[in-house]
């Protein structure tokens, strides 16, 4: 058997199908289009929800304390080991701008809720005074350091610490006395002899100062702070 002529519908019959076809898509094109550049709030749109770094979100508030106490045990950091120096606050790179890195965030979070379940929790004392005082917020420093030190008197690193952030401050005979009471019953605890000698500068006691670098160089000769202690000796003498 032979086939002939073309399969399919005839012409005069196929362009109008095609035309209104053709009609009907450009239609629905258009409209999309005016959805998508329109003021309509779609992912397009002016309206559209701000994302994660988008310029128009505006600071946020710090989240609430309600992190709950992880497992385990929490040592009680022992952070009067620096040289007395100026800090600034930490770099803010939230969305938005401004406040403390996430896991900082996360850390000082979960610090405050251990104290609001426990206010003598004395590891987050410590801990909160620390990241104020790396923050260069020193007068909250101070404050927890106060309670931890209600808690625990004895402890050289908390006292040292109290002392470096009343300095910070400008209360160097307060520190003074403290950074005393330190050496007064541990004559060789490192962080506090060379702080000492740093608050004697910052008093314009010069030759104690220069006695006090020489004793902490004397007791630490391998600390890696002995270069400056050499120097402040050597500009004490002048």
């Amino acid at each position: 058997m032979q086939l002939s002529g073309e399969m399919g519908l005839p012409l005069r019959i196929a362009l109008p199908i095609l035309a209104v076809v053709a009609v009907v898509f450009i239609a629905i094109m258009g409209y999309l289009v005016r959805l998508g550049f329109g003021d309509t709030g779609t992912a397009l749109g002016y309206g559209a929800p701000a994302e994660q770094g988008d310029a128009r979100i505006q600071a946020t508030a710090a989240p609430a304390s309600m992190v709950t106490d992880p497992p385990g045990t929490f040592t009680v950091p022992q952070t009067g080991t620096g040289p007395i120096a100026q800090t600034s606050a930490l770099p803010g790179n939230t969305v938005g701008g401004g406040g403390p890195p996430a896991p900082v965030m996360q850390e000082l979070t979960t610090m405050r809720a251990r104290l609001k379940a426990n206010p003598d929790d004395l590891a987050a004392l410590v801990a909160l005074a620390g990241m104020y005082f790396d923050a260069g917020k020193f007068d909250q420093a101070i404050g927890y350091d106060k309670r931890a030190l209600a808690l625990d008197p004895g402890n050289p690193d908390v006292r040292t610490d109290y002392a470096t952030a009343l300095h910070q401050t400008g209360h160097d005979l307060d520190a003074l006395a403290q950074l005393e009471t330190v050496l007064a019953k541990r004559p060789a605890f490192v962080p506090a002899l060379y702080n000492r000698g740093v608050v004697l500068v910052a008093i314009g006691r010069r030759t104690d100062a220069a006695a006090a670098f020489q004793k902490f160089i004397n007791a630490a000769p391998n600390d890696p702070r002995v270069p400056d202690a050499r120097s402040q000796i050597g500009d004490l003498s002048k």
